[in-house]
């Protein structure tokens, strides 16, 4: 079986972490598996696509331009790139990732007699555009793969896809297992101050207006706490910096700005973690990260949040600012639920988030949809 899996980004963002983990565990199963990308198109310092897909040695292929903005040039020349690419090495599975890869994916092998399976992975928070182009195009998509059950039914319920055209594999995720220090002094934490994490694009759909104002009422019943923001955006005056000052709580809010090299160091310095929207891509990957660090988070019932914390197990679900606020002062008073609702996180994301588990059940499901389509061509 060979496959092609195509993302038309080049930013280490959204889906890029989940599928070039994913093309690097199905290469450990012993698939053979290339990925094409967005060749970086400016001297970039930090992780990209190109750069982590090399680092890992999983076979990639860069003859195609995979440029989502606006270019007919590009785009018709990947349109027949990809049918002599395909062609040319026998490629048995096309699996698409973002919105564009998919359009030029499917116009590219409509026409072909023997055309090979064509997948979509959706990686949106809210799922696919529901719209009539996204419509005709998972009319010519034999397989749907999605992260979340919610996401799925969704997807489903609107485009009319049969129940085994799709599969649901849950996110993976690459349990951090190095060397850890306490940042409590880098931040100017005192030893005896309870630490609250957050992270992710300080935007103002990202819920940080519930956070704050649940951080007001904690601060309140908490005399020594600090609340950590992890993250960087053009809109943080917006989103956090004037929050923070009308609501009289600077004082006790650190912007960390954006972390890369002790980027675990900052999570186990937290004592939970809390989290009301995921990014775009909807998998929520910082919060993963957390809980395989043994962190308690608490979140709302927005998009997969549900599905990745258990109420009352490893974490809490909440509605609002005031069950936020229960929830973790809950969790901060009491050392010993705070330690089992992260030995319980923990435990699930070696469970359910390992990337072996996923490669082998999206094999599993390739298979599936090639013995569906030998069926149907006999």
């Amino acid at each position: 079986m060979k496959i092609l899996q195509l993302l038309s980004d080049w930013k280490w963002t959204g889906p890029a972490e989940p599928v070039v983990s994913l093309c690097e565990a199905l290469k450990d199963e012993g698939a053979d598996v290339t990925i094409a990308y967005r060749k970086t198109p400016i001297d970039f310092p930090e992780r990209t696509v190109e750069k982590e897909v090399k680092k890992r040695g999983i076979k990639y292929h860069e003859g195609l331009k995979l440029n989502r903005y606006f270019s007919i040039k590009d785009w018709l020349t990947d349109i027949k790139a990809i049918k002599e690419y395909v062609s040319d090495t026998g490629v048995d599975i096309v699996h698409t990732n973002l919105s564009h890869d998919h359009t030029i994916a499917v116009i590219s092998l409509m026409f072909g007699k023997k055309r090979p399976i064509i997948v979509r992975t959706d990686h949106k928070r809210d799922g696919m555009p529901q719209n009539t182009l996204m419509r005709q195009l998972m009319e010519k998509t034999d397989g749907l793969v999605t992260y979340s059950k919610k996401i799925m039914e969704r997807d489903v319920g609107y485009f009319q896809i049969p129940v085994e055209k799709t599969c649901i594999i849950p996110p993976g995720i690459k349990i951090y297992s190095g060397p850890v220090k306490d940042l409590r002094d880098k931040w100017g934490i005192g030893p005896e101050e309870k630490v609250i994490g957050v992270i992710g694009r300080l935007k103002p759909d990202r819920g940080y207006d519930v956070i704050l104002k649940a951080f007001k009422i904690i601060r309140s019943n908490i005399e020594h706490v600090k609340l950590v923001i992890m993250g960087r955006s053009s809109q943080i005056e917006k989103s956090i910096k004037e929050p923070l000052i009308k609501l009289g709580i600077e004082q006790d809010v650190i912007l960390a700005g954006y972390i890369i090299e002790d980027y675990f160091s900052a999570i186990s310095t937290f004592d939970v973690f809390v989290m009301m929207r995921a990014g775009s891509d909807g998998t929520a990957r910082a919060l993963r990260e957390v809980m395989s660090m043994a962190v308690p988070a608490v979140v709302s019932d927005s998009g997969m949040l549900p599905e990745l914390v258990k109420d009352g197990v490893d974490g809490y679900v909440v509605l609002d600012e005031y069950e936020l606020s229960e929830k973790v002062i809950m969790i901060l008073k009491n050392d010993e639920l705070r330690h089992n609702l992260g030995a319980m996180a923990k435990q699930k994301a070696i469970d359910e988030w390992d990337y072996k588990k996923q490669a082998k059940r999206l094999l599993d499901f390739y298979e599936r949809l090639l013995r569906k389509k030998d069926k149907k061509e006999r």
